[in-house]
């Protein structure tokens, strides 16, 4: 297990790369057992990573494996496993539109069917806190919710799933809803919005997809 958790978080590291979801060596990726999370090291390139330069770290930061520093976001990563048990990957990325209404939005919501099934019925910004603290994994995981994204206050996005498959999707589909509500704003024109009743069904019906696979 050990190996394919190192493989994922590589694996990952090249992906959100290459699909622009971050530049130089922002962002971060990590996964769990439920005791011990393997994370991304500091200040590493992506496309240079390898299996032996994941950091392995216990829920109180404590390196246990590698010789690299571990990500500087390693609490919020912490946080958000401690209050989503559900939760197994976490994927930090700093995309344009997410970026956007970082600095101009409190929520953004979700017009499209596939962002309202996989992110949830709004995708909340957290509260501003200085990188790395407490204060902002606090204020990442009580944002995040439920849900399957949150944006950083001033800083970029988060999104979280069983598996790496899940994280990613979710940051894809995140995007494009954030970029469909700006591009709309733009038009000055009415906005539609899925019907309450409507986007509770949609997220049961994933999550009971989800949950049969």
């Amino acid at each position: 297990m050990d190996k394919e958790f190192r493989s994922i978080i590589v694996q990952a590291c090249r992906k959100m790369l290459n699909e622009d979801l971050v530049k130089g060596t922002w962002g971060n990726v990590s996964i769990t057992d439920g005791e011990r999370i393997y994370i991304t090291p500091s200040g590493y390139p992506y496309d240079k990573m390898k299996e032996e330069d994941v950091i392995v770290i216990n829920y109180e930061g404590n390196v246990i494996e590698g010789s690299r520093v571990p990500s500087s976001e390693w609490k919020m990563h912490v946080a958000i496993y401690k209050a989503r048990k559900d939760v197994k990957f976490i994927l930090h990325t700093h995309p344009i539109y997410a970026s956007i209404a970082s600095v101009t939005m409190e929520e953004v919501p979700s017009l499209i069917e596939d962002s309202a099934m996989i992110c949830g019925p709004e995708i909340r910004v957290a509260k501003y806190a200085d990188p790395g603290s407490w204060e902002l994994a606090e204020n990442a995981a009580e944002a995040l919710g439920n849900n399957s994204a949150v944006i950083l206050r001033n800083h970029g996005l988060v999104n979280v799933g069983e598996s790496f498959n899940e994280a990613f999707v979710s940051a894809k589909v995140t995007e494009k809803n954030i970029q469909v509500y700006i591009e709309a704003l733009k038009l000055n024109r009415e906005i539609f919005h899925i019907p309450e009743s409507n986007m509770k069904k949609l997220r049961e019906k994933y999550l009971l997809k989800f949950y049969r696979q």
